[in-house]
């Protein structure tokens, strides 16, 4: 069922982000050029390629990224103990609401674009108040896989399910760019028909919290029945007052919090890794987010057409997770006989020069068929953030699991509400100074891979 649910939810996503993006370059021509016309992909104006349009495109979206990663920071914690005290799928029923009502008011902005200005869509992420947004699932469906996995298949779980994500991506935006070269409105109705499709379907996601507690349980020679015993035996009201369970409600988030702290710096392995997976988080969040527009205004293609391209370079990532990793990882384990974790750290170290490499070239590649070949490269290492995760789940004891995927998803929301508008500004900025400078961002993106390999060089297992 989880795959399933990983299927529907990376469906809708692939289908909605690049007409997403079209309609709001629409909207936002017609802005600085009141005679052009709305939802007709079928006239191409390259006046919606000047450099004011893309500017306030790339502002737009980066900044409501930013809102979409602060928000959730003030509820991402609590969320993180609920699922350790009520399950797993009832904080990913919550993320993806809140997720599927922000996809509606920004459908409803741009659908009226003379009633709300392009820069209402910020509003939207007010709703991921509610369960913590797109983080959340991920953290959620990470502690799921820790729960029921054990350690030495973890990695290649992760690698699995970053594989499929790939596959998708290989299946879907075909689908995609054939969906905008009709009209980018139908492509934005089916992709949220199927996000809420997602939505339902997470209720059926087995719950694994009782899993993980039997296993703890047993771990500290303990049972079921004796707990229920002594919490029995324990004097209790029926009906508190309000001021004691506002008394209970703060205690228990300074108890949370302050053991979030004492969790992340009492270990300086953890506090390494976590170097190494925050900044390679915006870098993917750089590529994911910067890398259709910046196709389509540097070699001035159209969405469509991005959008294949852009399904090439998913290809070699697939290969890399699929057969490159596990039988790297195979010949480090029975060849050199490396144990899971310094064998995932080496292949981590490795990916992550690679991965530099070519974001360098993304950056300076000025012809196509390069900047193809400079995506190929850096598809090869996209395992770094299925390392880093893997690592981070083997070295931490097994009742903190989910704490380890919340303080993930809050650094992720951190770094993202940071990073995310600076990249914005790097690529209008780039797009303002032109020629070898438009791919500023990607080398903002390889000093911090620069970043990561030192944060990884450090990490002693």
């Amino acid at each position: 069922m989880c795959v399933l649910f990983l299927f529907i939810v990376e469906v809708s996503q692939y289908i909605l982000n690049p007409p997403m993006e079209q309609i709001m370059e629409d909207v936002i021509c017609r802005r600085y050029h009141p005679d052009h016309t709305i939802a007709m992909p079928q006239l191409h104006d390259s006046r919606c390629k000047d450099t004011e349009v893309q500017k306030t495109l790339a502002m737009v979206r980066s900044w409501s990224t930013s809102l979409d990663m602060l928000l959730p920071l003030f509820v991402q914690i609590s969320f993180g103990v609920v699922a350790d005290k009520y399950g797993r799928r009832l904080v990913i029923f919550l993320s993806l609401l809140g997720c599927c009502l922000e996809q509606v008011w920004i459908t409803v902005v741009l659908f009226f674009p003379d009633t709300f200005p392009i820069w209402s869509i910020l509003y939207g992420s007010i709703f991921l108040l509610i369960g913590g947004g797109s983080q959340m699932v991920v953290a959620m469906i990470s502690t799921v896989v820790a729960d029921v996995v054990p350690v030495s298949e973890r990695t290649g779980t992760f690698y699995l399910i970053y594989a499929m994500n790939l596959l998708i991506s290989i299946a879907v935006n075909p689908l995609a760019a054939f969906l905008l070269s009709i009209d980018p409105w139908l492509a934005m109705w089916i992709g949220n028909t199927v996000l809420t499709m997602g939505m339902l379907s997470s209720a059926l996601i087995p719950e694994t919290l009782k899993f993980r507690q039997a296993v703890d349980n047993k771990r500290r020679g303990q049972d079921y029945s004796s707990a229920a015993q002594q919490e029995s035996q324990l004097p209790s009201k029926q009906f508190p007052s309000a001021r004691e369970l506002a008394q209970r409600a703060w205690f228990s988030v300074k108890n949370d919090v302050s053991h979030v702290w004492r969790f992340i710096f009492t270990s300086k392995t953890v506090v390494l890794l976590l170097l190494a997976y925050g900044p390679f988080y915006l870098i993917k969040l750089t590529f994911v987010l910067d890398i259709l527009q910046y196709m389509t205004r540097r070699f001035n293609w159209e969405w469509s057409t991005a959008t294949y391209v852009n399904t090439v370079s998913s290809l070699a990532g697939v290969f890399t997770l699929l057969v490159l990793l596990p039988l790297s990882s195979a010949v480090l384990t029975k060849r050199f006989h490396f144990n899971s974790i310094k064998r995932d750290l080496f292949l981590a170290r490795a990916s992550i020069v690679i991965f530099i490499a070519g974001s360098l070239f993304t950056a300076l590649a000025g012809v196509p068929w390069l900047f193809v070949c400079a995506m190929v490269i850096t598809n090869i290492g996209v395992g770094v953030s299925s390392l880093c995760r893997a690592l981070l789940n083997a070295v931490v004891e097994p009742h903190t699991v989910a704490t380890l995927n919340t303080t993930m998803s809050t650094m992720e929301t951190l770094v993202g509400f940071l990073g995310a508008p600076v990249m914005g500004w790097l690529l209008s900025r780039g797009m303002e100074l032109g020629g070898v400078w438009m791919g500023l961002p990607y080398l903002a993106t390889t000093l911090l891979g620069i970043a990561v390999m030192t944060a990884l060089a450090f990490v002693r297992v």
